[in-house]
């Protein structure tokens, strides 16, 4: 027995998933921001250290090049998804594990 709200309830439930998608984008993008500038002031400050001729050593430059360096596993693979086309079927039903989503057995 279908009710006269069915639409409304529908486009509310769709608006509010799309608005809470947008802002998790944003607070991503916001992230990734952050942490490029923070890694672009790193290598900055290294590279004028290094040009200005001051003593550093090579555990410093090392900390510095580790700091700079981008941390997480598997960014490589999000970029590469992020890139694919996303099918209607798989916004509705979810995306297929492949064999590399999956976890052993015994984890």
């Amino acid at each position: 027995m279908p009710t006269p709200y069915l639409p409304h309830i529908l486009y509310s439930t769709a608006l509010t998933s799309i608005s809470i998608h947008l802002l998790w984008q944003r607070t991503i993008e916001r992230e990734d921001r952050a942490r490029y500038h923070a890694q672009v002031s790193i290598l900055e400050d290294l590279a004028q250290q290094l040009r200005s001729g001051a003593p550093i050593t090579d555990e410093e430059i090392t900390r510095l090049k580790n700091l700079a360096r981008v941390h997480g596993k598997g960014e490589e693979q999000e970029q590469r998804q992020s890139t694919e086309a996303i099918r209607w079927s798989e916004v509705v039903w979810g995306r297929k594990a492949t064999d590399g989503d999956q976890k052993p057995k015994g984890a």
